[in-house]
């Protein structure tokens, strides 16, 4: 039995479903097919630990595509981003209301199940969304049209397909799409905590030696998410304490300023390596999110990276539409190649200096380090720049 759609997107996880409605908010006519190898649909997404400090830009989108009235709730307002060295005087402090940030926000973190089981209860909504699932691809053809043959039997026939199955993408791999990995050799412990003093909607970013330490304000004044990121070997032994020690070790890297801690959640932890695909295509399909580049998360960018690059594609979608182009055009391709690309290489680059940086012990590099801190620090329009390239107000 074969059906025909517009777009096919295989992963129907944060990027394939955002992407979905996304692409119908802009073009209401489209048709699209999710293809999702877990059962989405009837089993709701349990945490795991982490959350995603979500950008202006990004929340405006989620407005646009209906998920905002639902996860707002759940999210930590962000005011003010202190950002310290190790042992440095010096303070780098966003705060919203000095930066023109809409209502003095600089963004919310959201807890990522609250996100996904919102994208998916839009997406079971919308009449010209159909969702696989769970199903998986067995057979991909390329032509005038793309042809997938899923493991029922069922074939789907659309103009256009998009990747959305994560950073070690299958589909990435499968037709050859070279890639630059760096391990960081490092590996993030996320999980969440109870404090004492209310974190009265701050997110602190600690350089510390081994790694960062970021601390983000949840919804409960007196909760925070925390991400940890350590040398891998020194994580399993962190990982190891006691609750106890591991209070007391966290205590310490906090500089104790939210008071006494306890934990609220289960711990997790992930390996941390940067991933860029050569190019962002292969003949009709297009790689979307952390299939065509997934950065390191000292900046918390990941999610809105990826929007960043579905804001692209929509725009081009669009336009194509609207010129009476088809949407698979070469064209296309070739600009969202080209676009989302350059999007993600100065993400990367920004992330990846910004952990080298201040992963290095070397004095002189410390104290140009801690000047650019001041410097930055001392002048507003500079301080303006660098909060609107990461919050995209």
């Amino acid at each position: 039995m074969s059906q025909n759609f517009d777009i096919t997107i295989i992963g129907g996880s944060f990027a394939g479903m955002t992407t979905a409605l996304a692409l119908i908010n802009a073009a209401p006519n489209l048709k699209i097919a999710i293809v999702e190898k877990l059962d989405i649909l009837n089993q709701d997404r349990k945490r795991d630990g982490r959350a995603y400090a979500i950008s202006a830009a990004s929340l405006k989108l989620f407005k646009e595509i209906g998920i905002y009235d639902e996860v707002a709730p759940h999210g930590g307002k962000i005011s003010d981003i202190k950002i310290t060295d190790y042992k440095s005087s010096f303070i780098l402090d966003f705060i919203g209301r000095e930066v023109d940030a809409p209502q003095g926000q600089l963004g919310m973190i959201i807890e990522n199940y609250h996100i996904h089981n919102a994208l998916r209860n839009q997406v079971l909504k919308r009449e010209n969304i159909t969702v696989f699932s769970p199903n998986s691809y067995e057979e991909i053809k390329f032509g005038d049209l793309v042809i997938v043959k899923l493991d029922d039997e069922k074939i789907l026939h659309s103009k256009l397909l998009l990747a959305c199955d994560g950073r070690f993408s299958r589909l990435r791999e499968l037709y050859q799409i070279n890639t630059t990995q760096k391990k960081y050799f490092q590996t993030a412990i996320v999980f969440n905590i109870e404090h004492e003093k209310p974190h009265e909607n701050i997110a602190h970013e600690k350089f510390l030696p081994g790694g960062p330490l970021a601390i983000l304000p949840l919804k409960n004044s007196n909760q925070s998410s925390i991400v940890w990121i350590a040398p891998d070997q020194l994580a399993q032994t962190i990982l190891s304490l006691d609750e106890e020690n591991f209070i007391q070790q966290l205590t310490k890297k906090m500089d104790n300023c939210l008071g006494k801690i306890h934990l609220v959640s289960d711990k997790f932890s992930y390996p941390l390596i940067l991933v860029e695909a050569e190019k962002f295509y292969h003949e009709k399909m297009l790689l979307i999110g952390d299939a065509s580049c997934g950065v390191h998360p000292i900046a918390g960018q990941g999610f809105n990276l990826a929007i960043s690059g579905i804001n692209i594609l929509c725009e081009l979608i669009k336009n194509n539409l609207l010129c009476g182009f088809d949407i698979s055009s070469q064209s296309l391709i070739d600009s969202y190649n080209k676009k989302a690309k350059f999007e993600a290489k100065k993400m990367l680059i920004a992330t990846d200096i910004l952990n080298s940086l201040f992963e290095t012990k070397s004095l002189p590099t410390s104290l140009a380090r801690d000047l650019g801190l001041g410097l930055v620090n001392k002048f507003p329009k500079l301080k303006n720049f660098f909060i609107k390239s990461a919050g995209g107000f």
